[in-house]
């Protein structure tokens, strides 16, 4: 029975609770480990909230024996090339297509990036190019032939913005994450077999700081002409490079010992030339104190049920034009909304009011829940059941509609109606898509925006430069629906 932790096994226990992993789960992966119940408990500050015979390690399925044995995570060994578990149901990717997952968690998104940030981002790469480097010495001089960018010390908005689509889409703090790189291969030139994860002799250069390893996120940024295939090699998955799609994988088995299975090949370039973005995590922060390492709310694990998020549209001139005349001859009838905490607010100092409202009548709330439901089922392709209609929303001079995510067991499918507006300028909706992209979506009166409010960030940061701003809320969710649950 063990009564001492190593530094490997502590720094294994800092990280994993820094990531807010299930207490429960780590005294119990530490039972096995070996170590006493006193011990543990003495380390983690912590005692189990249920029966020993309870516990579940977090990376297995079945329930295990509480009594303490050697088990798989010691004979990977726990050394310093440890990284961080992470469950990977922990790690969603919208629009994600798996290519594997039994041996390696290995997923593809098409179009993660526009032909124009493409050819932007190659340009950038090309424009400040340097041999491509090795963590540790190899004496085969072709092993890799490429040549390297390090985009993240280039001035270029849209790089950055980029790096923090990148981070968002996974779900991982940035702190966790090497600087942005660029690759440029030419015709012959190759990486050959290998892994991302460090070695055990490399983690002392390249470890110390912020531990192993973690995921990989590449990009291609063309369609390569013949050859440059991601070949990986021990699941038998070869991936042809297109341009814009983003292939995300484990270097890292759950339990975070490395996983061999991520091995793979940068096929030589037959024809042509093959650029791509890669982008690599950590197991720790550059950040003292470390803060959370995994980013995304339940909100971010509802399944996402368009590809873009959201689409904008135009309401039957007739039913319009009665939502119009029901917003008109009540205008004088509209009571001030009281929203609980910072949902609203006015930026203007000491005009408290920032926005009012007038209760719809039944008849017209069933109309226009019954005008949306065809066309947004088309939309999503999921049959809907109504959940609310909200009453028309005034929105008043130096308003402010912080960005935020819909109800996460209602408010699944949405719709905004614009109503009516006397602005001096526009005043644009803020929306992050399924891709993380951000958007300003600017809508007339009689348009409305079909978007997966519980899925998407959104709100009106700008201040309202106008007298007043009505539009309409409606929510619907899928019929089959299910809310995410803490895991």
């Amino acid at each position: 029975m063990k009564t001492e932790f190593n530094d490997d096994w502590k720094n294994w226990l800092t990280t994993n609770l820094a990531n807010g992993q299930d207490k429960n789960g780590l005294f119990k992966i530490l039972l096995d480990e070996g170590y006493s119940y006193t011990a543990i408990k003495f380390e983690m500050q912590f005692e189990p909230t249920v029966p020993l015979d309870q516990l579940v390690n977090p990376f297995h399925q079945h329930k295990v024996a509480a009594e303490p044995k050697q088990s798989a995570l010691a004979d990977k060994g726990a050394g310093s090339n440890f990284g961080a578990a992470i469950n990977p149901e922990s790690i969603f990717i919208p629009n994600g297509t798996l290519q594997h997952s039994e041996r390696l968690a290995l997923v593809s998104v098409s179009d993660f990036l526009s032909p124009h940030e493409c050819v932007h981002i190659i340009e950038a790469i090309t424009s400040q190019l340097r041999p491509s480097e090795l963590a540790s010495y190899e004496p085969d001089q072709s092993f890799r032939t490429s040549r390297t960018c390090d985009l993240g010390r280039l001035q270029d908005s849209l790089i950055k913005d980029i790096d923090r689509r990148i981070c968002n889409l996974i779900g991982i703090d940035e702190s966790y994450s090497e600087s942005i790189q660029g690759q440029y291969y030419t015709a012959g030139q190759e990486f050959k077999a290998h892994t991302d994860y460090f070695e055990e002799h490399e983690m002392e250069t390249h470890g110390q700081t912020m531990g192993q390893r973690t995921y990989t996120f590449m990009i291609y940024l063309n369609t390569v002409a013949k050859g440059g295939e991601t070949n990986f090699t021990k699941i038998d998955r070869a991936l042809e490079p297109q341009q814009g799609t983003a292939v995300i994988w484990s270097s890292l088995n759950p339990d975070g010992s490395p996983n061999p299975n991520s091995m793979h090949h940068a096929q030589p370039v037959l024809d042509g030339h093959k650029a791509v973005i890669t982008k690599w995590f950590r197991s720790k922060s550059r950040l003292d104190p470390q803060p959370r390492m995994l980013t995304k709310s339940l909100n971010d694990f509802i399944p996402n049920y368009t590809t873009v998020g959201f689409e904008r549209a135009k309401l039957s001139t007739a039913l319009f034009a009665e939502i119009k005349h029901f917003y008109t001859s009540r205008s004088s009838s509209q009571i001030d909304e009281n929203v609980p905490g910072d949902f609203i607010v006015n930026s203007i100092q000491g005009n408290n009011k920032s926005s009012s409202l007038i209760d719809l009548s039944e008849e017209l709330r069933l109309k226009i829940h019954d005008e949306l439901k065809r066309s947004m089922e088309d939309w999503c392709k999921k049959e809907l059941k109504p959940t609310y209609v909200y009453g028309i929303r005034i929105y008043h001079r130096g308003a402010v509609l912080q960005c935020h995510q819909d109800r996460l067991d209602t408010h699944i499918i949405s719709a905004i109606i614009n109503v009516d507006q006397a602005v001096d300028e526009d005043w644009p909706l803020v929306i992050y898509d399924n891709y993380m992209r951000k958007h300003e979506v600017m809508l007339q009166p009689g348009e409305i925006i079909f978007y997966e409010g519980g899925r998407l960030s959104h709100g009106r940061p700008k201040p309202l430069n106008g007298d007043s701003y009505a539009n309409i809320f409606c929510h619907f969710k899928p019929t089959d629906y299910m809310p995410p649950i803490s895991n």
